[in-house]
């Protein structure tokens, strides 16, 4: 089995920061451009279906605008249901489409929606406040993997659910392949191993964790209009490692048309491996320490049995 320490290299580390601001500038176009990640939710919902987590709150983390967390305020109409977005812009967007929803149901006497602007690898709540932790395709914007699934099992109560999506490392890699000859092979951030998140999950603590992958391709008929469509969704480069300074209108030039050429009939495909998991947060807290190792539960201690002759 791979080391869980590849998911947490340095190249996977993220400027939360710069995630903030690539949100914020998409915050406004988010909702007219998340044909994919529409579909993801839709694919993990069927998915979700299958699984029955424990009565209890539900936090959509990474919400966006908050369109998937309304749809897990239907589905589970008794409970209260938590949005955290790191992008201010994104959760205020949110918040207000909350706010109508929520003078409904306080007419029907049920819990509101509350909408909180944190980063999504610092999260503002108390150990086991959660009973299940739904994610569609933000857990690879966690700006430090090692400390983020952790806090993760650290919300959750014991018997909780994380259920996931995020990206492998085959997305988009038509761009990553332009980019390259371009002389930019790091433009394109980084994502890490389906085996790799799941061998992060069990370092973290989680039980029996579930993955399984797809790939989604999208075709545009203009690489800008591809391009664009990644800005509009805040899906831009927000690694620590990633490649700083202005790009001049010559290597741009270079890299539409290596991009353009990648495709096929005049149509530019993009291609996402969508990784799809859930794991379970142990009903006797988690298996592992912070450090790694492992927790063994010894029972029945009182009961040492002596040789003859050695004492009371």
């Amino acid at each position: 089995m791979a080391s869980p320490e590849i998911a947490h290299a340095a190249e996977y580390a993220l400027d939360a920061r710069a995630l903030r601001r690539n949100r914020d500038r998409a915050a406004e176009r988010f909702a007219a451009s998340a044909v994919l990640a529409d579909e993801v939710a839709r694919r993990m919902s069927e998915r979700l279906d299958l699984l029955r987590p424990p009565e209890g709150h539900v936090l959509d983390l990474g919400c966006n605008v908050g369109a998937w967390t309304r749809r897990l305020k239907a589905r589970y109409a008794e409970r209260q249901v938590f949005a955290l977005e790191p992008s201010l812009r994104m959760a205020r967007r949110a918040a207000a489409e909350a706010a109508g929803r929520g003078r409904f149901l306080a007419a029907l006497r049920r819990p509101a929606t509350r909408t909180i602007c944190s980063d999504i690898d610092a999260l503002p709540f108390r150990p086991g406040s959660f009973a299940m932790i739904w994610s569609n395709l933000a857990t690879h914007w966690f700006a430090d993997p090692v400390r983020a699934w952790r806090q993760t099992g650290r919300v959750l109560r014991p018997g909780g659910l994380m259920m996931f999506s995020t990206f492998g490392p085959d997305t988009l890699r038509e761009l990553r392949h332009a980019w390259r000859e371009t002389g930019r092979p790091d433009a394109v951030m980084p994502f890490p191993d389906m085996h790799d998140v799941g061998d992060a999950l069990v370092h973290a603590g989680f039980a029996d964790p579930v993955m399984d992958m797809e790939v989604i391709t999208l075709a545009y008929d203009d690489p800008v209009r591809l391009v664009a469509d990644l800005r509009d969704q805040g899906a831009v480069n927000a690694a620590r490692m990633r490649p700083r300074g202005l790009l001049g209108p010559r290597r741009w030039a270079k890299f539409l048309g290596a991009l353009r050429a990648r495709g096929d009939s005049g149509r530019v495909p993009a291609s996402f491996e969508v990784v799809y998991g859930h794991a379970w947060w142990p009903e006797g807290g988690p298996r592992r320490t912070e450090s790694g190792l492992d927790i063994v539960q010894i029972h029945g201690l009182g009961g040492v049995r002596r040789p003859p002759g050695t004492g009371p």
